[in-house]
């Protein structure tokens, strides 16, 4: 299954899809092949799936919960040092109209008693630079850069 639109202009891919977990990974697997032909490293490649996949994830199971047919933009390119990408939907707004915290989660219990969730935004503060979120009438725009060195 495609995503419902994809375009490559140069140095830059910007890909339209439903909010599925199946086009996510199709998304994904796009985008992979596209940093690889802009020259992208493998490392930047593993740390920016890694992202965008907590990111994309996210969108489809909170902004996009119960609603398959909300729609996911993505668009990615290079930027100095490594690759930008900005993620757009028309899910529900984020709460109080900004990015969680993302402060790590607590381990030190056992580990049946380790929390399910709370790793992703930690991840994804921790792996991005220029992190910003912002709500556009009824669109969820949320921007930021994968680098070499973090």
């Amino acid at each position: 299954m495609r995503p419902d639109a994809s375009q490559d202009i140069g140095n830059r891919l910007i890909q339209r899809f439903h909010a599925d977990p199946m086009q996510v990974r199709e998304m994904l697997r796009q985008t992979r092949q596209a940093w690889a032909e802009f020259g992208c490293s493998s490392d930047l490649h593993a740390t920016g799936e890694q992202v965008l996949a907590e990111v994309l994830n996210n969108v489809v199971e909170h902004a996009q919960a119960g609603r398959p047919e909300g729609i996911v933009e993505l668009e990615t390119g290079t930027a100095p040092g490594g690759f930008y990408c900005q993620v757009r939907d028309d899910g529900a707004a984020m709460p109080g109209l900004q990015l969680p915290a993302g402060r790590p989660a607590q381990v030190d219990a056992d580990l049946q008693d380790l929390p399910e969730g709370g790793f992703g935004w930690y991840l994804i503060r921790t792996l991005t630079r220029d992190l910003t979120y912002s709500r556009e009438g009824s669109w969820n725009r949320m921007r930021f850069h994968i680098v070499d060195k973090v």
